[in-house]
């Protein structure tokens, strides 16, 4: 029975009513998920398309990412990014994976034992674009491929997210916003499922501390169905060798405070992040491993 706990966890995660794809509210790597999840207006990485695809051309390099996310009992996710630039733009591909294993499912008559068991997979797949527009503002466009199983039914969708990054000044202070999940998906099992449609509007400014620097993230983020929420975080790198990081998100009953650390090294980052959740559902453990291309 405690599979159960956290498979409807999954299907009604953050309380987005009449959503499927609750993965996709979670976030992907260690290092934002350490700052609350925010990040909407933060510059080039290998997540950047997952976040903002606008910020893809914020710097001069290639990344990748690799994910692994393990919570409530068992759960787990896997997230694998890409990311290149030209001189005035940028692209990325990515896959998100959520799978929930071993639920129990009985039949209508009571029995100590289940009648069996099943799973429950969400995957995105997805490529994003980006240009520069003038020096200073950016757009971007993800193309997205949805999949989603529950026990024997599966439903497909296809969509998409679009997204502004713009720099105010030269003091590398970022304004971004994007609204994701466009699209439509099949029914699941006779029943519709819509995507997580969310606006996102957020700042990133850099400041100088000491012997260091501190990177602050702020984002508002309203999804379809539930009300505003606000993510924030800061990260302080000494010497841009080690990292610690901390962030909380409003609203969510399931969820507040998180944080976490990196280490760098050569052209490799490894970063950790953890999420205490509600009781009795665990907590989120993030790994992250970057690496610069």
């Amino acid at each position: 029975m405690k599979k159960i706990l956290p498979f409807l966890f999954l299907l009604a995660a953050f309380r987005a009513q009449g959503s499927g794809f609750p993965s996709l509210k979670l976030g992907v790597d260690a290092r934002y998920a350490a700052m609350g999840n925010a990040g909407t207006a933060s510059g080039f990485d290998a997540s950047a398309g997952y976040r903002n695809p606008a910020g893809l051309i914020a710097d001069r390099r290639a990344e990748a990412v690799f994910t692994l996310h393990r919570w409530m009992q068992g759960v787990k996710s896997g997230f694998l990014g890409l990311a290149f630039k030209g001189r005035k733009s940028g692209g990325s591909f990515h896959l998100l994976y959520t799978g929930v294993p071993d639920i129990e499912y009985r039949t209508a008559e009571p029995s100590p034992e289940p009648a069996g068991r099943f799973s429950s997979t969400e995957m995105t797949l997805g490529g994003s674009v980006a240009r520069a527009l003038t020096s200073r503002l950016s757009a971007g466009l993800s193309l997205k491929f949805y999949y989603e199983k529950i026990f024997v039914e599966e439903a497909l969708g296809f969509g998409g997210d679009f997204g502004l990054s713009y720099a105010p000044s030269e003091r590398g202070i970022r304004i971004g916003g994007a609204i994701q999940n466009i699209g439509k998906t099949g029914r699941l099992a006779s029943e519709p499922i819509e995507l997580p449609l969310a606006a996102r509007i957020g700042i990133a400014a850099p400041v100088a501390i000491g012997p260091g620097d501190c990177l602050v993230l702020l984002d508002a983020v309203k999804e379809k169905d539930s009300k505003l929420h606000f993510h924030g975080g800061a990260e302080f790198a000494w010497r841009k060798l080690l990292f610690l990081r901390a962030g909380y998100q409003t609203g969510y009953e399931t969820h507040g405070f998180s944080g976490g650390v990196g280490i760098s090294f050569l052209k490799t980052r490894l970063d950790y992040s953890m999420m205490p959740m509600a009781k009795g559902l665990g907590d989120s453990h993030r790994f992250s491993v970057n690496l610069v291309l």
